[in-house]
């Protein structure tokens, strides 16, 4: 522990992006320190969920993996074979405490919590961090607050950890999504099944508007009351949330600023998958930070084609929901899914690409790309 007030970096705020970024700068010659706006970071407890496309020093803290997952309708089921790309998940419990505890016992890292950043100034040589206590100096600042931009649509949620009294869950298959028949809304339901008789049931909605209705304790009663009758159980803890799906977030900010994180534009805006973004995110930071002055940060996170791709993916849920529910069932419906699951997972070749456009409904995209057929929907 340091305790002083001058340091080689600050990081703003302790979430994921935060910690990966400390994590690797532990014990490292660079002196850290995180400013972190609330008290206590568990006060909230999140799952991340992820297929297994790359490699992150943070196996180990996996909760559970699944080979299958499932993608459904009221009228069909799709098997989604990850075999090869097992879907797994890791609780920011798990995480946050793992890096809080290297950092107490680090030579190099300090963690101040309640503080908020007022202002961050250029003044010769030094960056300036202004907090409602005191000032703090670096030569670079990493930034991962969310900013006050509106995002085009948010991937908004609800979910239960339910812990049953008998064995109703498949614990072999995880439930990726699970259409509703709810009309004109991209709504689904996301089943985790960590054990059998242990589940996170979540209500999700790609949405451009603040959806109220569903995202709550008494939509997940009904959901178990249809699903499994008059089973006891309990719901043992919640979490909810909002994640930004928007291709315009990007890394833009002062020389002496670099924004990591969700609000840098490490969240795929067609998914809302982050985890892994970040990671990678990490990964090419660790290779620039010693002349990170010099080298020029991307605009935007994700390859023009993806972006361009997720545009028309999120165009088409805000104007034609019920369109895209079908399409991603029609996405699924091959005997292979490595190459589904490197896009959604931001990995793919230019070879997946081209079988994306081919499994997809061309025409409606390709009118959506060109702008025409939004004109004409809704």
């Amino acid at each position: 522990m340091l305790m002083q007030n001058n340091y080689d970096y600050i990081i703003i705020g302790a979430g994921c992006a935060g910690l990966s970024l400390a994590y690797r700068l532990l014990n490292k010659s660079h002196t850290v320190c995180i400013i972190e706006s609330s008290d206590d970071i568990n006060k909230r407890n999140k799952l991340w969920s992820f297929w297994d496309t790359y490699e992150t020093p943070f196996n180990h803290l996996i909760k559970k993996k699944w080979k299958n997952l499932l993608i459904s309708n009221e009228n069909e089921s799709i098997k989604i074979n990850c075999e090869d790309y097992n879907y797994q998940s890791i609780s920011s419990l798990d995480f946050n405490n793992f890096i809080l505890d290297k950092i107490n016992t680090s030579s190099n890292i300090d963690i101040l919590f309640s503080l908020e950043v007022k202002q961050i100034v250029k003044k010769n040589s030094d960056v300036v961090v202004i907090t409602d206590k005191d000032e703090y100096f670096c030569s670079h600042v990493f930034d991962s607050r969310p900013n006050n931009k509106k995002t085009f649509m948010k991937q908004q949620f609800f979910g239960a950890y339910i812990k049953s009294k008998e064995d109703i869950f498949d614990d072999k298959l995880a439930a990726f999504m699970e259409f509703t028949t709810i009309k004109n809304k991209f709504h689904f339901n996301y089943i985790l099944p960590f054990s059998k008789n242990m589940a996170l049931i979540e209500s999700t909605f790609f949405s451009c508007n603040e959806e109220k209705k569903l995202l709550n304790k008494e939509y997940i009663n009904e959901y178990m009351r249809e699903k499994y009758g008059d089973k006891e159980y309990v719901i043992e803890k919640t979490e909810f949330g909002s994640i930004p799906m928007d291709i315009g977030i990007n890394s833009l900010s002062e020389r002496f600023i670099t924004k990591i994180g969700s609000f840098s534009g490490a969240t795929r805006a067609s998914t809302g998958y982050t985890f892994i973004n970040i990671q990678r995110q990490m990964d090419y930071l660790m290779k620039i930070i010693p002349n990170i002055q010099k080298n020029k940060i991307n605009k935007h996170f994700h390859k023009f084609i993806l972006r361009k791709m997720d545009s028309i993916f999120l165009r088409i849920i805000s104007r034609n929901p019920d369109y895209m529910k079908i399409a991603l069932m029609d996405l699924f419906r091959t005997s292979s899914h490595k190459a589904q699951i490197r896009f959604l997972s931001d990995m793919p070749s230019i070879f997946d690409i081209m079988k994306i456009i081919f499994y997809l409904p061309k025409l409606k995209f390709l009118l959506y790309a060109l702008g025409i057929r939004e004109k004409n929907d809704k």
